[in-house]
């Protein structure tokens, strides 16, 4: 580990005994935990302990922010625990008193740099909640570009992280998306029901009446989604198709009993922390719905 720098800045290797009082105050203080993300440590000698853990689980790849010749730590910027994968996971947090000034946009950018130059690392990233828009802005300074979503369960509400990421070297991916394809005897009435009940987005449609359909996650061109098209000779297709969603599963439930589907199996929970259903489309295609878990709270 060495000492980075930037224009105001030292990143400095954290040392937990020399940097926990400075650091307390952020660790201290629940703004550093957004929509209910952690915990407050409520001494310095939990704060202490706690940067003492996470150095050791993420193998020391952890900074301290400094303001150059300053001896006081105002946040830090490192790896997670090592997953014993070659992607790792990033994070940061600064001080309140020391956020607008951009200095997390001006040290995430040098630490990416590095990081991704050691050997070991094919790339990194950040899970940040759609909400956090400083976190989105210092990822997008250090050059992380959205790559998927990922639902996130809190104590009282679930919600999105944006996964943010980078790669140690510049490529392009052979597989763009991966899309699954239904064929049904009806098509405009299919889309109908899965844009009713999942909220997708038909991209295009081909035919009067449509033969054809792509629907989409999203509203931007080339977004992952279904390809809808006309059974030949009557031959549909009968198998389940899996979706998974960022919103609560009831609310889908929902949305599919008050379409009037058929409901195969009723909203469960599942001990890897998804809550599952499936309802049947009107020419008995089943769709496997999978969801973030309900709210501890």
């Amino acid at each position: 580990m060495q000492t980075l720098t930037t224009a105001r800045l030292d990143l400095v290797p954290l040392d937990p005994d020399r940097d926990a009082a400075s650091l307390h105050a952020m660790l201290a203080d629940p703004e550093t935990y957004p929509y209910g993300s952690g915990d407050p440590t409520s001494d310095v000698a939990e704060t202490r302990a706690r940067l003492a853990e996470e150095l050791t689980a993420c193998g020391g790849w952890t900074w301290v922010l400094r303001l150059r010749s300053q001896a006081e730590a105002l946040g830090t910027i490192g790896l997670f625990s090592d997953q014993g994968t070659s992607i790792r996971g990033l994070t940061w947090a600064l001080r309140g008193d020391h956020w607008g000034r951009g200095l997390m946009g001006e040290a995430a950018p040098v630490v990416v740099d590095h990081l991704l130059a050691q050997p070991g690392i094919d790339g990194v990233e950040a899970w940040i909640d759609t909400r956090n828009i400083r976190s989105l802005g210092v990822a997008r300074r250090a050059r992380l570009d959205e790559r998927a979503r990922l639902p996130r369960v809190y104590a009282d509400h679930t919600a999105q992280q944006v996964v943010m990421a980078r790669a140690s070297e510049a490529g392009e991916q052979d597989v763009l998306a991966v899309r699954t394809s239904l064929a049904v005897l009806d098509v405009p009435e299919t889309c109908r029901r899965l844009v009713q009940v999942l909220g997708l987005t038909v991209a295009f449609q081909l035919g009067e009446p449509a033969t054809f359909a792509r629907l989409g996650v999203g509203p931007w061109s080339g977004s992952p989604g279904i390809d809808i098209s006309a059974a030949v000779e009557g031959l549909t297709d009968t198998g389940a198709l899996t979706v998974e969603i960022g919103i609560a599963t009831d609310i889908v439930h929902q949305r599919a009993v008050d379409a009037g589907l058929e409901i195969v199996s009723s909203p469960v929970d599942q001990p890897w922390h998804r809550r599952e259903f499936v309802f049947a489309l009107p020419e008995g295609q089943q769709i496997h719905v999978v969801g973030p878990a309900r709210p501890p709270g």
